[in-house]
């Protein structure tokens, strides 16, 4: 049987993330469901950081454009 990386952690992300849908329903725009997200995670106590800029390097290079991640939980997961 495969083992899963981080399972406590993704667990209790899912976990916020069912709450919110729940909550909330379907037929948002994606950031109500972020910001919802974000309470939920804050609520948990679960650390995150949102909007969070990550530098991208092409072949040494790096591209002056950042990808924005949606959140970043613990220091391990992220959520684009």
């Amino acid at each position: 049987m495969a083992t899963i990386l981080l399972a406590d952690e993704v667990f209790a992300v899912v976990g916020a993330a069912i709450e919110v849908h729940r909550e909330l329903g379907s037929g948002f725009l994606e950031a109500v469901y972020q910001e919802a997200l974000a309470l939920e995670l804050a609520q948990r106590q679960i650390q995150f950081a949102a909007q969070t800029p990550l530098a991208i390097r092409y072949k040494q290079q790096l591209l002056q454009k950042p990808i924005l991640l949606i959140l970043f939980v613990t220091t391990k997961l992220l959520l684009s």
